[in-house]
């Protein structure tokens, strides 16, 4: 009975590589803004706008056992507000930061290295 069962369950390659393909494309869209936003963007037409440190946090990968977070920008443009994290923990509430963004597509920003 419990052999039936297993090859019930039993996947061809085809539907491994499906699956496969669904869960690498879930962690990419969940993780565009490090993977191919903050690396296309030396590719499109950009601006630098100068950005605030406001009180918002993101938690980095073990946040939960370590505490350690980085504080989100956020800055105006197009006549609307954008935020992203800063990654960088010197950053505090208050600090102004130069940001560059995309002239087309303002989502796609970074705080411009030095």
């Amino acid at each position: 009975m419990k052999n039936n069962q297993k090859e019930k369950f039993k996947l061809n390659k085809q539907q491994r590589i499906s699956i496969l393909v669904v869960v690498f494309s879930l962690l990419i869209y969940l993780n565009r803004n490090v993977l191919i936003y903050r690396n296309i963007i030396t590719f499109l037409e950009t601006k630098e706008v100068y950005a605030k440190i406001i009180d918002e946090k993101e938690g980095s990968r073990g946040s939960h056992l370590t505490g350690f977070f980085t504080y989100y920008y956020e800055f105006k443009a197009k006549d609307e507000l954008y935020k992203n994290p800063s990654y960088n923990e010197k950053f505090k509430i208050g600090d102004s930061v130069l940001v560059i963004y995309s002239t087309e597509f303002p989502f796609i920003n970074k705080v411009k290295s030095e």
